[in-house]
């Protein structure tokens, strides 16, 4: 949408943010975050721009060896999303994300792109074990090829610069309200800062007691998630 105002539609996902903490506290905000989602991915099938060119379907993983910048609540609600799952789940997600970090933990994108280890969310057929709860950045990505997206990322390894086609529309807006939460937290003195998905999330699943000491304004210090 070529007139679409992302400024405003930014500062409109910060002020509904501020609206659902102040009025219900994280349950608030947690809502809103869906909401927005939801909102969002309305907007996008409403783009006049051609989606059939989108070549990312299930079980198309070439990006999912990338750093994702993950919020908060992002990883609350990916958290509360794993324990209706049951707690065999929530223990083999904990396994794998403990696996992970240890090989990925500290290092850069470039870095992460190099050793290809594949995001813990991935099941065995290499789909997104939390779609509907996946980080904002993570929806963010199209392409209108795939073997174009698997010849960048080799590109990058080698520090070649690819370009990979997306939809233009989808990417920025995503970008915008992920912006726009984390203004919103930061508004309401929450921690809105934005951390390493898998870092986060095995956080997250052993200190229960996260989401209270973030309402009460605790703000992760790398030695938290280290």
């Amino acid at each position: 949408m070529a007139s679409f105002d992302y400024v405003a539609y930014q500062k409109s996902v910060s002020d509904r943010m501020v609206t659902a903490k102040e009025q219900a506290g994280v349950h608030g905000i947690l809502k809103e975050l869906q909401m927005v989602g939801d909102e969002a991915e309305s907007l996008i099938a409403e783009d006049p721009g051609d989606r059939s060119l989108i070549d990312c379907a299930a079980g198309c993983k070439t990006c999912c060896v990338v750093n994702v910048s993950t919020l908060l609540p992002e990883g609350l609600a990916i958290a509360r999303y794993l324990q209706t799952q049951g707690q065999e789940t929530v223990q083999a997600t904990r396994e794998r994300l403990e696996a992970l970090w240890g090989e990925v933990r500290g290092l850069d994108d470039e870095d992460r792109l190099f050793v290809r280890r594949s995001c813990a969310f991935l099941d065995e057929k290499g789909c997104c074990s939390i779609y509907p709860v996946r980080p904002l950045l993570c929806r963010s990505v199209t392409s209108t090829d795939a073997q174009n997206c698997r010849d960048a990322l080799s590109g990058l390894v080698l520090g070649e610069e690819t370009a990979v086609l997306m939809h233009q529309f989808q990417q920025n807006l995503y970008e915008s309200l992920f912006t726009g939460v984390a203004d919103g937290l930061e508004a309401t003195g929450l921690d809105g800062r934005s951390f390493q998905l898998t870092g986060l999330l095995r956080y997250l699943l052993k200190h229960p007691q996260a989401e209270t000491d973030w309402m009460d304004g605790k703000r992760l210090s790398w030695q938290d998630i280290f």
